[in-house]
Order: structure tokens, then sequence, then C-alpha cells
């Protein structure tokens, strides 16, 4: 192969390669785990993707103002192992049911953050994910919670 086909072949797969790394983020960077917060309102949306999903939640802010938040959440097989699939997701949506969310607040301020946990109105914990993203083990988790 020519110099000049391999630079043109490096160059057109730049984008490819660059596009996941961009993706994937530190926990440390973007949220605050000295910022907890608990947010009680109903799930306007549940985005399942990879290497992160959301969960967009209607609550009320403390001068009763409904406000929407969108919550980071794990990858859907990490969803689905600790209890959260699209079956439990359709009964919330169309029971229009209250739930609880435990998160750790964006750095900058934004009504967005990391999702801790659901609980659904009866109590029954639907999604345990106390663990901040740990960093340098390929995007794995820990489940001891913050440190």
């Amino acid at each position: 192969m020519k110099p000049t086909s391999i630079l043109v072949l490096l160059v057109a797969t730049l984008p490819v390669v660059s596009v996941p790394v961009l993706a994937h983020h530190s926990f440390q960077a973007e949220y605050d785990h000295n910022k907890p917060l608990t947010l009680v309102g109903k799930l306007t949306k549940v985005q399942f993707e990879n290497p992160h999903g959301w969960l967009y939640l209607d609550a009320a802010n403390d001068a009763g103002k409904t406000v929407n938040w969108a919550l980071e959440i794990p990858n859907p097989g990490k969803l689905a192992a600790n209890g959260f699939d699209r079956s439990i997701y359709q009964t919330l949506m169309t029971n229009a049911e209250v739930v609880t969310v435990t998160a750790y607040a964006a750095r900058d301020g934004s009504k967005h953050a990391w999702a801790g946990g659901l609980t659904r109105a009866d109590g029954t914990t639907v999604i345990t994910l106390s663990g901040i993203p740990e960093q340098g083990r390929g995007g794995r988790g820990r489940r001891d919670g913050p440190q």
C-alpha cells in the first residue's frame, strides 16, 4: 500500500474511532458526590442507550415549580442486571406513578444528575445503582457507593 493511501485511510477512520472516546466521561468531572439529591416526581421518558441511558423526571423544586430533570443511568445491560427493564418502565409510565430518585448533582448546577436509585411509590426499590462509575476500569461501576 502506498504511503498516501495509508494516510487517507487513517484520516478517514479517525472520526469513527474518536467518537466512542468522546462519549465517555469522568463521573468526578461532571457530577459531585458531595451533592446528593432526592427527587420525587413522575417519569416523562426513559432512553435505554449505550454507553449511558437517561431518565427524565418531572419533580417540584423548593418553590413548587415543576422542573424536568435529566438523570444519567447505566447501559441497558447494567439496568437489567439491577432489576430495571422496559416492562417496569412501561408500567411506571402507564400508571403515571410517582417515584423517588436518589442522584448526584451536576457540578455546573444544571438540572441533570447521575441517578443512584429509583424507588416506586409503594416503597419497592426498582433500581439500586448507588455506585459511582469507577475511573480507569473500562467504565464499570462500583457497587459500594462514593468514596
